[in-house]
């Protein structure tokens, strides 16, 4: 059929067939005939197959990319593109629609650089800076879902407080500025003043085409969701935390069934976990529900130390808690981590899904959040 112009197969039926097959085997099918081609590349059907997508877990790490599917325990492991190959370490990603954004740090200017990536299809496009850019830099990715889900963005938050103490840093006020792919060009976003602070260990999680992080105010210890809508611009607090986070304790921000938001919260005894799970972010009051409450001696701690990389969780099927994390090993003179993926039932019920290996303690290029939850997809990087 490589020769053919159509299929004899009506388009529904294909469509269908092609939503059930898996997206690592999907793209094989673009050569089978012209038909075919042209609906992996329709832009209605990329995101058909998009909200169907098994979540996965992806982490970089000893110039290799790792992809995990939790579920099955099947992982992947490909050399980072030859594009990142002058660059030291990838020190944050956040994921929209199959998309990470990237910042990364060049190894041999020591600036740092920003970039928009598609694993799957090994696309990546470099995002110039208005002035530059910092290690002390929040990023967000979404798009106006009142629009087009296709024209996305980048959101930078600058909070004025660079590492290097260079001039042209320590005379920089803080600054909130958007990028826009359809005019490959970053503006200023003005009237906009920041009287909080987006939690380190949280990168965001993008939902529906808007950011949401894990924030505390600058002058009091609440703790709360701060979100950033692509549509009208602006920050809004989204509902404060249903528990009290205590230091030790461990609470990490993840989406839920593609229109909520879930927090999973441990305390620092480690016995038990709770998941918690929002209303639908488009409703006017958003509020939180207890969904999971896990109680088992053989629950694994999630984040025992500052040292170690924070903890990445999904829900996946059957409500099992999916989670990626470092742990201590028992031998005190060695230096290295163990990295795990479990899966835990809502009975209590824990089993190693994948045992990721060793990670070393001691080399400064480590991610600060373990892995990273991922859909692969078709959809291109904006050019």
């Amino acid at each position: 059929m490589a020769s053919s112009e159509r299929s004899l197969i009506p388009i529904d039926l294909i469509e269908e067939t092609f939503c059930r097959i898996p997206i690592e085997y999907l793209t094989k099918f673009k050569l089978a005939c012209k038909q075919w081609y042209a609906l992996l590349k329709d832009k209605r059907f990329i995101y058909k197959y998009l909200d169907l997508v098994q979540e996965r877990f992806i982490r970089i790490d000893d110039g290799m990319v790792q992809i995990i599917n939790p579920e099955n325990g099947a992982r992947s492991s490909s050399p980072i593109p030859d594009v990142f190959h002058n660059v030291a370490e990838i020190s944050a990603m956040v994921h929209c629609d199959g998309l990470i954004l990237c910042r990364c740090k060049d190894t041999r200017s020591r600036t740092y650089k920003l970039s928009v990536w598609n694993p799957f299809l090994n696309r990546i496009k470099w995002i110039e800076p208005m002035d530059f850019y910092s290690s002390n830099d929040f990023y967000g990715i979404g798009y106006n879902n009142v629009v087009s889900r296709d024209e996305y963005k980048v959101l930078r938050i600058f909070d004025g407080q660079p590492e290097d103490g260079s001039e042209i840093a320590v005379s920089y006020q803080p600054k909130i500025q958007l990028y826009d792919f359809k005019y490959n060009s970053w503006r200023l976003v003005n009237d906009t003043t920041l009287d909080w602070s987006i939690d380190p260990p949280c990168k965001g999680v993008s939902v529906k085409g808007n950011m949401y992080w894990v924030a505390h105010w600058n002058n009091r210890p609440e703790i709360f969701i701060q979100s950033f809508d692509f549509s009208t611009e602006t920050f809004k607090l989204v509902s404060n935390l249903p528990f009290r986070c205590g230091v030790l304790d461990t609470a990490a921000l993840s989406s839920f069934r593609g229109d909520k938001l879930s927090l999973l919260y441990q305390h620092e005894e480690a016995t038990k976990i709770e998941v918690w799970i929002t209303n639908k972010l488009s409703d006017e009051v958003v509020s939180w529900t207890k969904y999971l409450n896990v109680t088992s001696p053989e629950l694994p701690t999630l984040h025992t130390d500052e040292d170690l990389a924070h903890p990445s969780y999904f829900i996946g099927k059957n409500d099992n808690i999916m989670v990626w994390c470092e742990e201590e090993i028992e031998d005190e003179t060695n230096d290295d981590v163990c990295v795990s993926v479990y899966k835990i039932s809502k009975d209590g019920i824990v089993k190693k899904q994948v045992d990721v290996g060793l990670c070393d303690l001691r080399n400064d290029g480590r991610a600060f959040v373990c892995g990273y939850v991922y859909l692969p997809s078709l959809v291109p990087v904006p050019e």
